[in-house]
């Protein structure tokens, strides 16, 4: 399945330029023009329209969560591509979401089976304006697999993704999946940026717990020869965040 680059709305790149961009100390007046304006012209999919990679047998409350949590702060849409055995809860938990049972979950890895229900999800991509990756994926040979080429496929179309949980998982395996990535978000918690800083930084020596110099080394190991690379966000009750944009810094801390 193929996907083309398409261009981005005049709010994404209005949110591009507050997050995404070399200036890092976001106040609340800026954020405010992520939230799409009420406005009288305003139709079903104008203001956003999200999709969400994940849930399976055993997590159906991650994806939920994200996907309506999508659509209260502003989205319009919000879709959960999950394994069949998780789409009957996860409908139940709400009409508001659209809910695609297209996954499969098995422990040996099938290429065209894995081809076939990226397919099923990637074929959204142009009625798409955000990915969201991992809620409730669980561990699952065939699900990672599944998530990795529908992720190399949504940045290769310039689709923003946010990865999250055992998304994590798929680029601390291929790190090349988002090296570069500029319309990329990661969001590891603790231990999930302490997996990817032990891994990642290059540096055998360097402890997770050192701070902005982990952080930084994680950052360097995703940028390009460009210098772009997607933003990471370290979720605690104060995480800071990172961009590597005109030069590599770390941003205020997100609370």
């Amino acid at each position: 399945s193929s996907t083309t680059t398409r261009p981005r709305p005049d709010w994404e790149d209005r949110a591009y330029c507050v997050c995404m961009g070399p200036r890092l100390a976001v106040s609340p007046q800026q954020l405010r023009v992520l939230v799409p304006p009420l406005v009288a012209t305003s139709y079903k999919g104008s203001s956003g329209k999200v999709g969400v990679v994940g849930g399976c047998f055993e997590y159906t409350g991650a994806p939920f969560y994200a996907a309506l949590t999508a659509l209260k702060l502003g989205a319009d849409l919000s879709h959960v591509f999950c394994d069949e055995a998780a789409a009957v809860p996860i409908k139940s938990y709400s009409p508001e979401l659209i809910v695609h049972g297209c996954l499969r979950g098995a422990p040996e890895v099938d290429l065209a089976e894995v081809a076939r229900q990226a397919d099923e999800v990637s074929k959204w991509f142009p009625a798409l304006t955000a990915l969201v990756v991992g809620p409730g994926l669980g561990r699952d040979a065939t699900m990672q697999a599944v998530a990795a080429l529908l992720l190399e496929r949504a940045v290769r179309a310039s689709l923003p993704c946010v990865i999250d949980a055992d998304g994590l998982r798929c680029v601390l395996e291929r790190p090349s999946l988002v090296r570069g990535a500029r319309w990329a978000v990661l969001t590891p918690n603790k231990p999930e940026y302490g997996r990817l800083a032990g891994a990642l930084s290059g540096d055998a020596a360097l402890d997770p717990a050192d701070g902005d110099r982990a952080l930084l080394a994680v950052a360097e190991s995703f940028r390009d020869e460009g210098g772009a690379g997607p933003a990471i966000v370290q979720k605690g009750a104060a995480g800071p965040l990172v961009q590597r944009a005109l030069g590599l810094s770390v941003g205020s801390r997100v609370t």
